[in-house]
């Protein structure tokens, strides 16, 4: 017959200190398991937090960029209203010319056939350059 041990220990072949301590590196297996855990989503709390820090600052560069942009654009906006006003003042002139060399002619065209003597045509002066803006 075979003897059944009174000791539940005896029964496994490990002694009590080797179960306890079996007990002991498995909860210090589930601290460090929930420690790991914790210091991942503090991690991943933070990542988001530096992610939000970048885009806030991103925008904000992109917002200078934009005005930047904006100055730059009103800049050449004013020197083409600018350049619109010196054609304008160009295309009269242009045309005020013509029609003093219309007139001349038709003097000199006159006066060949009627033979009064000619006076002197003097150019119109310059007008006076527009203000520069800044």
């Amino acid at each position: 017959m075979s003897r059944i041990p009174a000791n539940p220990d005896a029964a496994s072949g490990l002694p009590s200190w080797m179960r306890w301590a079996g007990a002991g590196l498995t909860t210090l297996l589930a601290v460090l398991f929930v420690v790991l855990l914790q210091q991942v989503r503090q991690q991943s709390q933070d990542l988001k937090t530096l992610q939000n820090r970048l885009q806030t600052l991103e925008n904000a560069r992109d917002l200078e960029r934009t005005n930047a942009l904006e100055e730059q654009l009103r800049s050449t906006v004013q020197r083409l209203q600018s350049l619109e006003g010196l054609e304008q003042s160009v295309h009269r002139l242009s045309q005020e010319q013509a029609g003093l060399r219309q007139q001349v002619r038709s003097a000199a065209r006159s006066s060949s056939a009627g033979g009064a003597e000619l006076e002197p045509v003097l150019p119109p002066e310059p007008p006076a350059p527009p203000a520069s803006q800044p």
